[in-house]
């Protein structure tokens, strides 16, 4: 019997270590695609499979590998040594919302390619596997720190087989209307979890809208796509008394500022108060979530000196090349 058993032992040994090698190098061959893909582009648009495009910043930053610590300096974007490194950033904005008694929950948008690599062109990588391992080592060493993670990928890669629409747009570098609403109700899981939720009515109402995201725009070729976005109507969904912050980059702003931003009520926050029938603040920036994000945060704190004592949550949500490509990561932002 222990002969039995030692020999499945064994075996299962084998497989998990064969199985592991064969995931290494599927992750390490994803990365050199992704940089080779990125250091060939023209244009911010590099083609992909079926009518899908990838931004250019997000394939080079899958293709950096391990960006915070020491590797900083070889991996960020950003030029100056006391701003390159995400990892003491977030921390130092952590430890400063603790004082404060506000808990900081930090959701990185997965990127595009990393929920689809399939759509990759040429690059045969398999969907529903997981290729990175930098993203996932970095939020370990988040959490190390004490800082909350929300990781939508595993959420994404398991919501995609079962959905009709997308959960990124073609030819735009945002989450489609689809993702925004299963990042709305993953954060609302979360800030349900701490206790925050409230009562108000909103009503949800699904709509097509056909538009021309950043990607296809440089493309200068006319291509457009149609999209399903879930409207939110009712109650107002914006409060700047809310306990609730929602801050970061234009994932904030999609399908809910309107404009270059396509539609109003569509988008992350509007789904995001539906979800906990509560309004809450948005506070986004087009540009970068990860300093100009926070800096805006300081200039509402500075002007209105009761905004901190009303908050119990801020949400800082950006997109997760932003990790390499922002253009700073100082860790010297006030709260105050």
């Amino acid at each position: 019997m222990k002969q039995i058993v030692w020999k499945k032992v064994g075996w299962l040994m084998c497989f998990s270590m064969v199985f592991s090698g064969v995931w290494a190098q599927n992750g390490t061959n994803f990365q050199n695609y992704c940089k080779e893909r990125a250091q060939s582009a023209a244009s911010i648009a590099v083609e992909g499979a079926d009518g899908w495009y990838f931004l250019k910043s997000e394939l080079r930053h899958l293709g950096a590998g391990d960006f915070w610590g020491d590797a900083a300096a070889k991996t960020a974007q950003c030029k100056d040594p006391k701003a390159q490194d995400p990892l003491q950033a977030i921390v130092a904005y952590d430890k400063a919302l603790k004082a404060e008694k506000i808990k900081l929950l930090v959701v990185p948008i997965p990127p595009k390619a990393v929920i689809y690599p399939e759509k990759l062109a040429d690059g045969n990588f398999t969907s529903g596997t997981r290729y990175d391992a930098s993203l996932q080592r970095f939020y370990q060493e988040l959490k190390k720190q004490g800082v909350e993670v929300l990781d939508l990928t595993p959420l994404f890669l398991s919501k995609k087989k079962g959905l009709s629409e997308p959960l990124y747009c073609l030819g735009d570098s945002h989450f489609s209307g689809e993702g925004a609403k299963v990042a709305a109700q993953a954060i609302a899981g979360k800030l349900k979890s701490y206790g925050i939720s409230g009562s108000k009515s909103y009503t949800e109402k699904t709509s097509d809208l056909t538009f021309t995201g950043d990607l296809y725009k440089s493309l200068a070729k006319g291509y457009s796509e149609t999209r399903k976005l879930h409207f939110i109507s009712g109650d107002p969904v914006v409060d700047k008394a809310s306990p609730v912050l929602l801050f970061g980059d234009s994932h904030t702003l999609v399908f809910d500022a309107g404009g270059d931003m396509f539609a109003s009520q569509a988008g992350l926050a509007s789904n995001l108060a539906c979800a906990l029938k509560m309004p809450i603040e948005v506070i986004g920036v087009r540009g970068s979530g990860a300093t100009p994000s926070r800096i805006n945060v300081y200039r509402r704190s500075k002007a209105d000196p009761s905004f901190l004592k009303q908050k119990k949550v801020f949400v800082w949500c950006l997109s997760a090349r932003e990790f390499t490509e922002a253009s700073s990561w100082s860790n010297q932002v006030p709260l105050k």
